[in-house]
């Protein structure tokens, strides 16, 4: 069972790290969300380039979850290459939620481009959001690091875990429209 689990908390990283980097590549959000945190540096960077940040966030993005997917192709061999891109993406959403978190606490309108063009800033359900995601990650790498190397993988449990890896990176994908359709009104959001 462990097998299976690490294989879909895996997928379902690769799966949001992958559309949110296409995401990225395919809008210029992303840039105007760094020319934001470049202006709220201490040291207002003059010939920062924002545009170059933008594109190696995405890259960042695109080759971790293109990593996590490697690792699948030799699963009981890439058990190293799997911890390592789950360790990383573990940062990497640690990051984001820290990011968030602070925008909810300062009231700092920072525009999330997550996954392409939100009209949502950030705030406490991208914290809740993102600190969710850095608990997949946490547990597929626990799950990979605690499961037989040696185990078969059935191609109906791959299926399985397929399924609920898509279910995850759908509702992350689309987590804002879900916020803005159950959630609460943006002014009581940042509380």
């Amino acid at each position: 069972m462990l097998p299976y689990a690490a294989l879909a908390l895996q997928m379902a990283v690769a799966g949001v790290f992958l559309v949110s980097a296409v995401a990225k590549f395919r809008t210029t959000a992303n840039e105007e969300t760094w020319s934001i945190l470049v202006g709220l540096l201490p040291v207002q960077g003059q010939g920062f380039p924002v545009r170059a940040a933008s594109r190696v966030h995405a890259a960042a993005e695109l080759a971790l979850g293109l990593t996590l997917l490697a690792g699948l192709a030799g699963f009981a061999a890439g058990t190293v290459l799997r911890a390592a891109a789950l360790s990383a993406a573990v940062l990497l959403l640690s990051a984001f939620t820290a990011l968030a978190a602070y925008a909810a606490r300062s009231g700092t309108a920072i525009p999330c481009s997550c996954f392409g063009r939100s009209n949502a800033p950030l705030g406490w359900p991208h914290v809740w959001r993102n600190l969710a995601l850095t608990g997949v990650a946490l547990s597929g790498l626990v799950c990979t690091v605690a499961a037989d190397p040696g185990a078969q993988i059935r191609p109906g449990g791959a299926a399985i875990a397929a399924v609920a890896a898509l279910v995850v990176t759908v509702l992350t994908a689309f987590y804002d429209d879900i916020v803005d359709l159950f959630g609460t009104p943006d002014r009581l959001r940042r509380v």
